[in-house]
């Protein structure tokens, strides 16, 4: 796992995050997920292959009146992607946000007031293989 990972620069990328839609694509300079200011680290593992529930350590997400912008720093193993739906649970698990970019990556997604959600994920490797990953995350009012 590296711990160096793309940025997102062009703002084009950032706006598709800030809108519920995958980034397109990202930039060639780094940053180190360590350092960026995240309130919250989670190292973990997942079975490779197999979509599941509660990826950030968290088996559902509620939150009151406030609306969030969530921003994850997420490093994996360097041949692997991990797919990442954030799905509202007031809507029928209706999909909010999708990443599906490979590799270590930064995304944002913004949660409106009053919901209720899961954060899915599937990350792929070899088969019967669990992959470690770790999520770094941090809060911040929208």
């Amino acid at each position: 796992m590296k711990r160096k990972i793309s940025v997102l620069a062009a703002a084009g990328v950032l706006g598709a995050a800030l809108t519920f839609t995958t980034p397109a694509s990202a930039a060639t300079s780094t940053i180190d997920c360590t350092t960026g200011d995240y309130t919250r680290a989670v190292n973990s593992y997942v079975p490779t292959n197999v979509e599941r529930p509660g990826i950030d350590n968290l088996l559902y997400n509620i939150n009151g009146p406030q609306a969030y912008t969530y921003e994850i720093c997420l490093d994996i193993p360097d041949t692997s992607t991990f797919t990442i739906n954030v799905r509202d649970l007031n809507d029928g698990l209706k999909t909010m946000f999708t990443d599906d970019r490979p590799g270590d990556k930064i995304f944002r997604y913004d949660i409106p007031p009053n919901s209720f959600w899961q954060v899915h994920g599937t990350l792929t490797g070899p088969d019967s293989t669990f992959l470690y990953y770790t999520w770094h995350e941090k809060r911040t009012p929208a």
